[in-house]
């Protein structure tokens, strides 16, 4: 159970951003005109995503010698740290270096798979491995309805808020 939790982690991470990111991307200085909002939001993502997949295999080697639990928790602790920056960034500059090195950490899919491989047999290795998408698409659904609930949330929650000038 430990381990879907954990492979929640990275499509939450990745779809939390969504419902939120065009507004954010606006109101970096680097927008001249709205039309190209898009353009710069895009590049947020793809920066996600090139990261992974540039490093998955390494993060897969590293297991193998490191051993799957350090990078399991060097993952997590990365995933949090980084996307806590990637909030708090204040430019374009800053959330594309935080949001690329939150992909970076996201090594944790290949980890599971290798313990699941581990810790099961004949008998329950497919219905181990068929919960990992799952956990995917569950994963992705949370992030973005989670994402969608706190988007700008000093108006949407003020008693919780206040006037926090971090949350704005």
């Amino acid at each position: 159970m430990v381990l879907l939790a954990v492979r929640l982690a990275e499509p939450i991470g990745m779809t939390l951003i969504l419902p939120f990111m065009y507004q954010m991307v606006g109101s970096f200085d680097i927008v001249k005109d709205p039309k190209d909002i898009s353009f710069y939001a895009s590049l947020l993502l793809t920066s996600f995503t090139i990261c992974k997949a540039v490093t998955s295999v390494h993060w897969g080697m590293l297991s193998d010698s490191l051993g799957r639990r350090p990078v399991i928790l060097i993952g997590l602790v990365g995933n949090l740290l980084t996307f806590v920056l990637f909030g708090v960034s204040k430019s374009f500059t800053w959330a594309m270096v935080s949001r690329s090195l939150n992909g970076l950490f996201t090594g944790n899919t290949i980890a599971i798979k290798s313990v699941i491989a581990e810790i099961s047999d004949h008998t329950n290795r497919s219905q181990m491995m068929a919960m990992l998408p799952l956990m995917w698409n569950l994963g992705t659904m949370l992030g973005g309805a989670v994402g969608g609930l706190f988007v700008d949330p000093v108006k949407k929650y003020p008693g919780l808020f206040g006037n926090s000038v971090l949350f704005r």
